[in-house]
């Protein structure tokens, strides 16, 4: 159900997914991207960015790891090291695999800018050149590149109601695709916890309505600097597999050289 070529692994790019790394970009740019017609969008934009202003930070690195499973193949595991710039509103992000021992080095390099298409670079090495893509292919366990990405700024947010959860008070939150946009995600629900503004669960819908995702059981952890989702659970009924993703570490370092975020670094597994 899984089989993941190394084609793939080059490709897939793990900078942030929605829960566990907030955005790449980590920054508050949904008023000036989406004008605000209602309340309740004003309300669901607001809950929204105050999300994204937990993770801006202008170096960061961290180590993930992916543990998928599926009825029909056995259990796969991939940790990776990401290193994160932010700089003048645009952010890169460097990302590469770091286990299991036969994958370790491949790489992928990611660049977001306000109002340009996401673009991801990779590297192929039998065909001696770059390769670019979009965020739309899917890869480990079903998940796509813009799940992991984020991409907040692609979605109007409607503040919907008011909930609990564990105890906890919550609000929850629809995102529709912005009509000049497009994405095979049309629709998100998300429930964000109101004492440290993080999610608690996500569901992503289709065009259709069909349910593509579920993002479940967050834990939540502080590193010294702000709150983040350290783990959570990803079932995807499309290809029947569940992903696991757990942040193993994270640090800020005062800068991190330009060459790391280099098409040439590419070419050093």
């Amino acid at each position: 159900m899984f089989n993941f070529a190394k084609t793939h692994l080059l490709t897939f790019y793990f900078c942030s997914l929605a829960f566990l790394l907030t955005s790449c970009g980590g920054k508050d740019e949904l008023a000036s991207n989406s004008p605000v017609g209602t309340t309740t969008q004003k309300k669901g934009e607001d809950i929204v960015a105050k999300y994204l202003a937990e993770d801006a930070a202008p170096y960061r690195k961290t180590r993930v790891r992916f543990t998928i499973t599926s009825a029909d193949e056995p259990e796969k595991i991939f940790e990776l090291d990401i290193w994160r710039r932010q700089r003048d509103g645009d952010t890169a992000t460097y990302s590469q695999i770091v286990k299991p021992a036969e994958d370790a080095g491949l790489g992928s390099l990611t660049f977001e800018a306000k109002d340009k298409e996401t673009v991801s670079v990779t590297y192929s090495a039998s065909r001696v050149e770059f390769r670019e893509s979009d965020t739309g292919k899917m890869f480990f366990g079903g998940l796509t590149a813009q799940e992991l990405l984020g991409e907040w700024g692609k979605y109007d947010y409607f503040f919907l109601s008011e909930k609990e959860v564990g105890g906890a008070k919550a609000v929850e939150v629809e995102g529709r695709l912005k009509k000049n946009l497009k994405s095979v995600i049309a629709k998100m629900d998300i429930i964000f916890r109101e004492d440290n503004h993080l999610p608690a669960e996500m569901r992503l819908y289709d065009s259709s309505g069909k349910e593509l995702r579920v993002y479940r059981n967050a834990v939540y952890k502080n590193d010294g600097k702000s709150n983040y989702v350290s783990r959570l659970e990803v079932d995807n009924p499309v290809y029947k597999t569940q992903v696991v993703i757990e942040i193993l570490g994270r640090e800020y370092p005062a800068t991190i050289e330009d060459a790391m975020f280099e098409r040439e670094i590419l070419k050093k597994k």
